[in-house]
C-alpha cells in the first residue's frame, strides 16, 4: 500500500506541476482559438489525474492513519487530509462542472441529473463537514474556515444554475470561465499550503496570506471575467 501512495503522490506532484503552469496558457490565449482548446484540454486532463490521485491518496490516509503517518497525531492528520481531500474534490468537481457547461450550455435539464446533482451535494456537505472541523478544533484551522464557506458556497451556486429555468443565453460562458479559475484556486492553494509549505518557512505568520492568496485573486479573476465575458 505504501509503493501505491508514493507512486499516486509522485504523479500527483509532477503532473500537479504542469497543470499548474500551463493553466495561464489558455487562460491568456484568445477564447475560442486553436491555442486555447488545445491546452485547455490538455489542463483539463492533467487536473482529472491530479484530483482522482489526490482524493484516493486522502482516503488511504484517513481510513487508515495509523499505517501510513505512525508519527503523527491522528487529530492533525484528519485535519490535514480532510482538507486536501475536499480541495482535490473542488478540483474535480470544478473542471467537470466547467466542461459540462461548455457542452450542454444553457440546457440545463442536463443538469438536474444524478449524474450532476451528486457534485454540488459534495461540496456543500464537504464544505460543512470543514466547518464543523474547524469550529470543534483547539487550533484555529482558517483554510478549513476559507474554503468550507467557499464549498458551501460554490456548490449552492451550481445548484441554482441547475434549476433555473430559462437561463440568459451567456450564462454558460461565465460558469465555464469561473469553474475554470475555481479549480486555479483549489490547485493553486494546495499547492502553496501543502506541497510549498516548507519553501515558505521564511514568510513566518505571513505564510497564511500566501495560502489565502489564490483565493483572493482567482476571486477577482472570476469577478471580472464575469463582468466582460457575461455581457
Amino acid at each position: 500500500m505504501l509503493i501505491i501512495h508514493e507512486t499516486l503522490l509522485n504523479l500527483h506532484v509532477v503532473l500537479g506541476a504542469l497543470a499548474l503552469a500551463l493553466f495561464w496558457v489558455p487562460i491568456f490565449a484568445r477564447k475560442g482559438s486553436r491555442t486555447h482548446i488545445h491546452y485547455g484540454k490538455m489542463y483539463v486532463w492533467l487536473m482529472y489525474i491530479v484530483a482522482v490521485s489526490g482524493v484516493v491518496m486522502s482516503v488511504m490516509v484517513l481510513v487508515n492513519p495509523s499505517y501510513f503517518k505512525p508519527n503523527a497525531s491522528h487529530t492533525v492528520v484528519y485535519q490535514f487530509y480532510s482538507l486536501l481531500l475536499f480541495l482535490s474534490a473542488l478540483t474535480f468537481v470544478s473542471v467537470r462542472h466547467a466542461m459540462l457547461v461548455l457542452k450542454h450550455k444553457t440546457d440545463t435539464s442536463v443538469f438536474r441529473r444524478v449524474g450532476f446533482l451528486w457534485m454540488p451535494a459534495f461540496l456543500v456537505g464537504g464544505g460543512v463537514t470543514l466547518l464543523v472541523i474547524a469550529v470543534n478544533s483547539s487550533s484555529t484551522l482558517i483554510l478549513h474556515y476559507v474554503f468550507g464557506g467557499l464549498g458551501v458556497f460554490i456548490g449552492s451556486i451550481m445548484a441554482h444554475f441547475a434549476f433555473r429555468q430559462n437561463p440568459p443565453r451567456k450564462i454558460w460562458l461565465t460558469e465555464h470561465i469561473g469553474a475554470i479559475l475555481g479549480s486555479g484556486i483549489a490547485a493553486y492553494t494546495a499547492f502553496l499550503a501543502f506541497g510549498a509549505r516548507h519553501w515558505l518557512t521564511f514568510l513566518g505568520e505571513w505564510q497564511l496570506a500566501a495560502w489565502i492568496l489564490p483565493g483572493v485573486v482567482g476571486t477577482v479573476g472570476i469577478v471580472w471575467a464575469s463582468r466582460r465575458w457575461g455581457r
